[in-house]
C-alpha cells in the first residue's frame, strides 16, 4: 500500500469502515483505503458535472453514480476551479457608510441617521449593486 498524500509506504492497518480495511500512513497521518476498481475515474467526474450543467440536480446526479451529494459539490467546485477564472468587477462603486441602522429591541422602528446614497451599478453580471439609504 502506497499513500495517497505522500507516497510512502510506511502504512498499518486502522481499522474497517464498512467492511473495508482501513490504513493510517506513519508519516503523514492520512488515512485511507484501498483504491478498488469501482473508483470513479475523470471521465464519470466530467459526465456527473456535464448533467449538472445541463440542469440535473447535485441529488439526482448522486443517486446515478451512488455516491454522497457533497461528492458532486466537490466535483463541480473543483472543475469550476480548473476551468474557469472568476471575472473581476472593473469600475466598482465604493461606498462608505459613517452611520449604522439597527433595530431598537422590541421596537418596530428602525432608529439611525444618515445620508441618502444611490450607487449605480455599472453592470449588474460583475456583482455591482445599487444602495439606497433614506433619511430619518
Amino acid at each position: 500500500m502506497v499513500c495517497r498524500k505522500c507516497g510512502s509506504v510506511h502504512n498499518v492497518k486502522n481499522g474497517k469502515v464498512d467492511g473495508v480495511q482501513r490504513y493510517k500512513c506513519k508519516d503523514c497521518g492520512f488515512q485511507f483505503t484501498k483504491e478498488t476498481a469501482n473508483g470513479h475515474n475523470e471521465e464519470e467526474r466530467n459526465k456527473a458535472v456535464a448533467l449538472y450543467l445541463l440542469g440535473l440536480s447535485m441529488r439526482t446526479i448522486a443517486k446515478l453514480f451512488r455516491v454522497n451529494v457533497t461528492t458532486i459539490l466537490y466535483w463541480v467546485r473543483n472543475f469550476a476551479i480548473e476551468n474557469y477564472e472568476k471575472p473581476t468587477p472593473q469600475g466598482a462603486v465604493v461606498v462608505e457608510l459613517d452611520e449604522m441602522w439597527h433595530f431598537l429591541e422590541s421596537k418596530k422602528t428602525n432608529s439611525g441617521s444618515g445620508r441618502l446614497i444611490v450607487a449605480l451599478p455599472v453592470n449588474s453580471l460583475t456583482g455591482n449593486v445599487g444602495i439606497v439609504v433614506q433619511r430619518h
